[in-house]
């Protein structure tokens, strides 16, 4: 019965950690990023690191790109649900269009890459960056209660929790430890819009180019950063720490999207965690 599933939950994982890093799989799904989320792939993590015998200065790099990767997964997929919302919303409001017509074509439209792409144009990408972004903001002083929210922004919030209920986005993430690697993969229920990915691709282009010439960290200047929707400082940071690792990102990191899916794949030489010099 080695290959026998055992489904574990919140702290459960905590308290069968020694038993779990014994195996050579995980899978994780998540619905956000919480302090206790972080605290249990750490560990997790941590544990994998050590099982390989990696050097604990690899432990950084390693898990502060995996925190970006989810970070940009759960940011992925609010923003979806902000898109949707506003794009039901602006075919609502064109004229006589029913309720259930607009569902439809709205499911038409996100299953339609040049449609898509379009329609983020038409719904504004700053308006959906700046929303995002108070959802964040709010959230984390909700989360670490260093701020008490008015009750505008406690209904806001609620408002969101309901959309993201309607859709039901969610994020799993596999890590498995290979014979020559830890090979990790994230998948969020949202798509990249095609002139984003271009961009994020661009992007890290650029970074290749300075880090050829070993000033990779010459990358987050302001006049090299792209902070646009999508590829900003995210990527960069997971790029960053290939880079740190005496590793090629654009090698062992890839973005792939589909209709409905965003998948990132992270892959790290076992050679390259145990290394003792940097």
């Amino acid at each position: 019965m080695a290959n026998e599933k055992i489904k574990y939950k919140g702290s459960e994982i905590l308290q069968n950690l020694d038993q779990l890093i014994e195996k050579d799989y995980f899978h994780f799904e998540l619905k956000g990023l919480t302090k206790s989320t972080r605290d249990i792939v750490n560990e997790v993590v941590q544990g994998i690191l050590n099982r390989v015998g990696a050097n604990p200065l690899t432990s950084f790099h390693l898990f502060s790109g995996l925190m970006e990767a989810l970070l940009n997964a759960v940011k992925a997929n609010t923003r979806f649900v902000i898109f949707q919302d506003e794009l039901l919303t602006k075919l609502k409001a064109q004229g006589q269009t029913p309720e259930e017509e607009a569902e439809e074509l709205l499911d038409i439209i996100l299953e339609t890459e040049p449609l898509r792409d379009a329609m983020q144009r038409y719904i504004v990408p700053d308006k959906i960056k700046k929303v995002v972004q108070k959802i964040l903001t709010l959230s984390d002083k909700k989360r670490t209660k260093k701020h008490n929210l008015s009750e505008d922004e406690r209904d806001f919030l609620t408002i969101v929790r309901e959309k993201v209920k309607k859709y039901d986005l969610k994020i799993s993430m596999k890590i498995e430890i290979r014979p020559t690697s830890v090979y990790i993969r994230i998948r969020n229920d949202s798509p990249i819009m095609g002139m984003d990915l271009n961009r994020i691709r661009k992007s890290r282009e650029r970074h290749a180019e300075l880090a050829k010439q070993g000033n990779s960290a010459e990358f987050f200047r302001p006049d090299f950063l792209d902070e646009k929707e999508s590829a900003g400082f995210g990527i960069a940071m997971i790029d960053e720490g290939f880079y740190n690792l005496g590793l090629d990102p654009l090698e062992c990191f890839d973005i792939q999207t589909s209709k409905k899916t965003t998948t990132v794949y992270l892959n790290y030489p076992l050679d390259a965690l145990q290394k003792m010099e940097f």
